[in-house]
């Protein structure tokens, strides 16, 4: 069925913005990472309303978005080692899963919670206006890419979403690092900004998830976080994970360190950090110019390369 269009209010305004998710409606909003879609975790209505936007599967879970240590620790039961972390790492790219201390959180029917603090301004100023907890994924059709330009969200969401609330566009451009801190000891499940090596100089007996990609797209068991159970971050366009872009085919795009030739469509980055924030545009560009192949070069040795990897390769697997 073809979907309802409504009136998007379009706003600089945090408190208008607010306003809006406060009534019922659907938020698009920046983070530093990517942009997300919320809506108020106690409006369950408004929660599955995201589900219906973004086509997203019914048991992949949302992470609520809090002002501060304080709210995080209404919705979720902290524990030591989470504490460590969040008052070491947030504001920032970091999620913590932990036991869900509020029944009225909406949690698509799980026991535990992922939880995190954005330090994107407008983010801030916008969940201090809420004074809820904010449930919001990225703001993508779901299994494509996150969108990190107001134009992208412009073109596929307007007339979807109440509201679009304009701010200080994602620096970081891929999603948040995320720590199941129920398991004991905790497990690193997404890679992200914050890494292994960062994570492990507070928390030395940090594990890492071994990926079960082949198998959980089949699995039955409802995944704790999002990023765990299904197909991510895919362009419609072959992906192509290289360790040199010598060989690319001129009517193909490249993103990389080193360019050999030039190609129909390429952005140039110099280090992982540039690599993270324009991977998404430039997959986005890719389908929007009807590129049938992007090859991403392998990124850099260091901080970046794990979050980096895991994002190419779950692209670059249809």
């Amino acid at each position: 069925m073809p979907e309802n269009k409504v009136n998007t209010l379009i706003t600089d305004s945090p408190l208008e913005a607010a306003k809006v998710l406060l009534r019922g409606g659907l938020v698009i909003f920046p983070t530093e990472t990517v942009y997300g879609i919320g809506a108020s975790a106690f409006d369950h209505k408004a929660c599955r309303r995201i589900y219906e936007v973004k086509k997203r599967p019914s048991d992949n879970p949302l992470i609520l978005h809090v002002e501060n240590i304080a709210a995080l620790k209404v919705c979720a039961s902290v524990n030591p080692a989470g504490e460590l972390v969040f008052q070491k790492f947030s504001p920032g790219a970091i999620t913590g899963i932990f036991s869900k201390k509020d029944p009225n959180l909406f949690t698509a029917d799980l026991k535990t919670v992922a939880v995190r603090i954005p330090s994107n301004p407008t983010a801030h100023s916008f969940l201090e206006f809420c004074n809820v907890p904010v449930a919001a994924p990225s703001a993508n059709l779901s299994g494509k890419p996150s969108l990190t330009k107001m134009e992208y969200i412009l073109e596929e969401f307007s007339g979807k979403v109440d509201c679009i609330l304009k701010g200080e566009e994602p620096k970081i451009g891929i999603e948040s690092t995320v720590i199941d801190f129920t398991s004991d000891p905790p497990i690193l499940l997404r890679p992200g900004f914050v890494d292994f090596q960062d994570l492990k100089e507070i928390l030395p007996e940090l594990q890492v998830l071994i990926s079960k990609d082949k198998t959980q797209n089949t699995s039955t068991d409802a995944p704790i976080s999002p990023g765990l159970k299904y197909r991510h971050y895919a362009p419609v366009c072959k992906v192509i994970l290289t360790e040199s872009l010598e060989n690319v085919p001129q009517d193909a795009a490249q993103i990389g360190f080193q360019f050999y030739k030039d190609v129909t469509y390429q952005i140039q980055v110099f280090t992982n950090e540039d690599y993270m924030q324009f991977l998404y545009s430039f997959f986005v560009e890719c389908d929007r110019r009807k590129i049938a192949e992007a090859y991403c070069e392998i990124p850099k040795e260091g901080r970046g390369k794990d979050a980096l990897l895991n994002r190419i390769t779950k692209a670059a697997s249809k």
